[in-house]
């Protein structure tokens, strides 16, 4: 006789036999809460987005130009 315990593990779907996907009236609500959400956090998410973005554009350059600027003021002080 199989001993049976609380704690085993058992799997309850609301699926009612049919492949658990998601429905479109489903994903239409995720989208709805995202926007929700979204908005209710204001516009912080996007000035950071933008400010990375902005970041990600200038640092290469930014060390680059440092780089130049150095090696031609060495350069200069060197030579005079």
């Amino acid at each position: 006789m199989p001993k049976s315990t609380a704690f085993a593990p058992s799997w309850d779907t609301s699926s009612f036999g049919h492949p658990a996907d998601t429905s479109p009236m489903e994903c239409s609500a995720l989208a709805d809460h995202l926007s929700v959400c979204s908005r209710s956090r204001g516009s912080w998410p996007a000035l950071r987005t933008g400010a990375a973005a902005i970041r990600g554009f200038v640092m290469p350059r930014l060390v680059t130009t440092v780089f130049i600027v150095t090696l031609l003021a060495g350069t200069t002080w060197l030579v005079s």
